[in-house]
């Protein structure tokens, strides 16, 4: 698998933005709903829980809504490295042959700092527009939104230019859609990210588009269903509460959790 060639640096070049800590180190992280059907929401819930700032403050939940999909998703990346879990497998089928595909990622290749939120962009008839990136307010936004076309998401990013708005009307608008797609993904690849891999069967050179943020979020999903089991498992062994359970140290808890299969298997 090759992620598809664009410009700018693969890994991390600048300071760090923030100090992520991994997925079960506090109690309150099982009270995030990670299977909510409200994306948007728990992407926050969770960075705001595991994600503080350089210099250890945490960040307030309102402040991770503004940030654009590109910071959340390049924090989202930086959690599951600080936990060591930076291969994620993707799974997709050949366009040619169906064959089924087995990608392994590692994240570790799309770390780097944020894209600018904000970027200008001049169409082929003259036409420059200010434009910004989506951020988590946007996306549940559109989430939410039944039918919302094209056009009015687009209106939604354009950015005042010099202190006063420049919109082309909804023909020049339909018309530069296309294009503005490809401008979105020039300055911000990670989030529409398209993957090229070759088929194992046949060969075929296939582009797949990953939605990198539901496959990590299904990721820590995952991770946190596991934590459910251990404290079930802990709880019914020892009759400690769920609370003392999640106090305990990752590593004391899973200590605890061999043991006990240690005396089963006896």
């Amino acid at each position: 698998m090759n992620r598809r060639e664009h410009s700018g640096a693969l890994m991390h070049t600048g300071p760090p933005a923030w100090r992520p800590r991994a997925l079960g180190g506090a109690a309150t992280d099982l009270e995030i709903d990670l299977r909510s059907a409200d994306r948007a929401s728990a992407v926050t819930a969770l960075l705001a829980a595991c994600v503080n700032a350089p210099d250890g403050a945490p960040y307030d939940a309102d402040a991770v809504w503004d940030w654009t999909l590109n910071r959340r998703l390049q924090a989202l990346i930086a959690m599951r490295v600080a936990a060591g879990q930076a291969q994620l497998a993707l799974q997709s089928h050949c366009a040619a042959c169906a064959e089924q595909m087995a990608i392994e990622l590692d994240l570790s290749m799309f770390a780097d700092t944020p894209v600018a939120a904000q970027f200008h962009w001049r169409a082929t008839d003259g036409t420059e527009l200010a434009l910004r990136l989506p951020n988590g307010r946007d996306q549940q936004r559109w989430l939410r939104a039944e039918g919302a076309s094209p056009q009015a998401l687009a209106l939604a990013l354009i950015e005042p230019s010099d202190g006063a708005p420049t919109y082309p009307d909804h023909a020049a608008l339909t018309a530069m859609l296309p294009a503005l797609d490809d401008a979105f993904e020039a300055h911000d690849p990670l989030t529409a990210l398209r993957l090229q891999a070759d088929c194992p069967a046949c060969a075929h050179a296939n582009t797949i588009a990953c939605d990198l943020e539901a496959l990590i979020l299904d990721g820590f999903a995952r991770t946190q269903t596991g934590m459910l089991d251990d404290v079930l498992q802990l709880a019914l062994a020892l009759h400690w509460s769920e609370a003392d359970i999640m106090a305990l140290p990752p590593w004391r808890r899973s200590h605890y959790l061999h043991r006990l299969k240690d005396m089963e298997a006896r």
